[in-house]
């Protein structure tokens, strides 16, 4: 499963792939891979081997976001599944006035389908960009005229990059 995590203002990609050993799971976060053996000791705490190195983290969740505090070290974030972080509302653009379009993963723009000058409505799509093997449609989170596009067909993208701009 593919996730989105937003800590702060940085986007991260995590991909989660429980493999076929009890409790232990392939977690690729921004393209770095690593092995982690993971046990829940109670309802909060969990135990992690990570790199042969030895972690008890304490996480709580509220709707999306989560807190997880770790060696004395405590971390907010909110955490969507890829596909619900590209529905409109969602996450999927982001900015002054939702008027900024930004990627919230790592991919490459497969079809830009307005042009500067258009009038997209809200929830309209405006691009396609493939992202971990999935073509996702990128959606206005606004009403508004197409200002500027910042990409092309074809051009790969990090996670964050502005791509349009409406006004």
């Amino acid at each position: 499963m593919a996730y989105i995590a937003t800590l702060g203002d940085q986007t991260h990609t995590i991909e989660v792939q429980e493999l076929e050993a009890d409790h232990v799971y392939r977690i690729v976060i921004d393209g770095k891979e690593r092995i982690v053996d993971g046990r829940q000791l109670s309802a909060h705490m969990y135990s992690l081997l990570v790199e042969d190195q030895s972690f008890t983290i304490d996480v709580t969740e509220k709707d999306d976001q989560y807190t997880v505090s770790c060696e004395g070290k405590t971390f907010q974030f909110s955490l969507l599944d890829e596909r619900r972080a590209l529905r409109p509302g969602e996450g999927g653009s982001s900015g002054v006035g939702d008027t900024e379009v930004r990627s919230l993963m790592p991919g490459k723009i497969v079809e830009i389908l307005v042009s500067v000058g258009d009038e997209v409505e809200q929830d309209q799509g405006v691009l396609i960009m493939e992202a971990m093997k999935m073509e996702n449609e990128v959606r206005a989170s606004t009403t508004g005229t197409v200002k500027a596009i910042l990409v092309a067909e074809g051009q790969a993208v990090e996670a964050g990059e502005l791509l349009l701009e409406l006004e």
